[in-house]
């Protein structure tokens, strides 16, 4: 009858608001732990695994559904290749979905398709403003017109000073930026000092000539190019570059400013506050090395302190400038960034969270750096992080610097490269050549052939 079939339309109904209740009450709810979607970030250097960690937490809460696993191989990668590393992985529990690497790394992957092309991403994202990014960021992670990686922290060599030597020795504190003879001039005279206990000697200027040696070369003027720019090294044998290590080398054995041991335990007088100037990388701020913390019978040069080993941190008042200038103002830097696995199943959340890190400061400086974007760089904020006195120094040796060339890891100067030079046994134009003889094979590669896409076959070859 009708009044029956109008009691089995009520009912049904009721049954589908029922039904759409549930529904609506299950979409409010949060999201569980079964429905997470979960992301692997891998990285291979325990300073940027930290960088990262202090960010994710706040990742994870604007993200609820996204749970993130920083995966720390530290030192895995002995030869530069990430795309060992990578494809190793693929198949475990710790497929990575994004990547952690340097503008280095993507130079030296043998296999480049392991990494997703963020080029679409970056033209969908409305907000995405190149222009944001310091220069020669962005490009340090695009080969044949793809963006396989997003910039996010630069990492400068810097000049840095102790304000209580520079007070003793009755010299002004160096500007952002000053030239070479104004810091041979400061140095010599915190060198002059005389002190009551002779095993505290004090010295001009410290620094590893491993790290030194690019970035004074480049302050004459010499801008070394990538090895596949440069495949024969020819820099190291122009007469600016000969001139470099020449200036270098009479810091040593000339103007006695700065000591050289060869056992690499020079710097120890900047951590002891024994040094008036010390040149190392940002993200060794306030950073006591191991070697230093081993025990009070630490041996330092030129001369051993039984003073006790401090705790981590530089234990004076210190500021910082930019690498004094010769023809040109500049210096180095390294440019971390982020990439998504070609194999990554969940590409889309992996851009969120590079998007995310790249556009977030960390909450404390722990291991330092300069954003890759300008509007962080330049912001309150990271003012806020680095309160000391010419701070302004770090994005202005990232405007004026260039980026360390692309080169095999082997190919960086070594202790030995370097000895003969800085003890007076060999000529510096010879130490050079010595360098370029043995770099230059290693260097001197076949350009990356085009990429192979991961589960590649190929074709059968044509029958004849």
């Amino acid at each position: 009858s009708v009044t029956r079939l109008k009691g089995i339309d009520q009912r049904l109904a009721a049954s589908l608001i029922a039904t759409l209740v549930v529904v609506a009450a299950c979409a409010a709810a949060p999201i569980t732990s079964s429905t997470n979607r979960s992301l692997v970030i891998w990285v291979d250097t325990p300073a940027v695994g930290a960088s990262i960690r202090q960010r994710i937490g706040p990742f994870m809460h604007d993200n609820p559904g996204i749970q993130v696993t920083v995966f720390d191989q530290a030192g895995a990668i002995k030869n530069g290749d990430v795309s060992i590393a990578i494809e190793a992985l693929q198949s475990s529990n710790v497929a990575p979905d994004v990547i952690a690497l340097t503008d280095r790394d993507l130079g030296l992957m043998s296999n480049q398709a392991d990494l997703l092309d963020l080029g679409p991403y970056v033209i969908e994202q409305s907000d995405f403003q190149p222009d944001d990014f310091f220069p020669s960021t962005l490009e340090a992670f695009r080969t044949r017109g793809k963006q396989f990686a997003i910039p996010s922290e630069v990492d400068p060599w810097m000049m840095f000073y102790n304000k209580q030597l520079f007070d003793n020795a009755h010299v002004p504190y160096p500007n952002v930026s000053w030239s070479a003879s104004e810091f041979l001039t400061a140095a010599g005279y915190i060198q002059g000092v005389v002190t009551t206990n002779s095993r505290d000697q004090q010295v001009g200027f410290v620094t590893d000539p491993r790290q030194a040696l690019l970035p004074f070369i480049q302050s004459f003027g010499v801008d070394p190019g990538d090895g596949t720019d440069d495949p024969y090294a020819k820099w190291l044998i122009d007469h600016r570059s000969v001139d470099a290590a020449q200036w270098f080398t009479d810091l040593v054995l000339l103007d006695k400013v700065m000591p050289f041991d060869p056992q690499g335990r020079e710097t120890g007088l900047w951590f002891a506050g024994r040094a008036g100037t010390a040149a190392m990388f940002m993200d060794q701020r306030e950073q006591v090395p191991a070697y230093f913390q081993r025990g009070s019978d630490t041996e330092l040069t030129p001369s051993p302190t039984g003073t006790a080993v401090p705790p981590a941190g530089w234990k004076f008042q210190w500021g910082v400038a930019m690498l004094p200038k010769q023809s040109v103002e500049t210096s180095i830097f390294s440019i971390s960034g982020y990439g998504i696995s070609q194999t990554s199943t969940h590409p889309d959340d992996a851009w969120l969270l590079i998007d995310y890190l790249t556009r977030h400061l960390p909450q404390q400086t722990g291991t330092a750096y300069v954003p890759s974007r300008e509007s962080l760089a330049y912001s309150p904020e990271f003012a806020a992080l680095y309160p000391e006195p010419g701070r302004d120094a770090y994005a202005r040796s990232v405007l004026e610097g260039h980026r360390i060339p692309v080169w095999p890891p082997a190919a960086s100067p070594t202790t030995d490269d370097l000895t003969g030079m800085l003890e007076g046994t060999v000529h510096p134009g010879i130490a050079l050549q010595a360098y370029r003889d043995r770099i230059q094979p290693l260097i001197n590669l076949p350009p990356p052939a085009t990429p192979t896409p991961i589960g590649y076959v190929a074709p059968p070859p044509p029958a004849f």
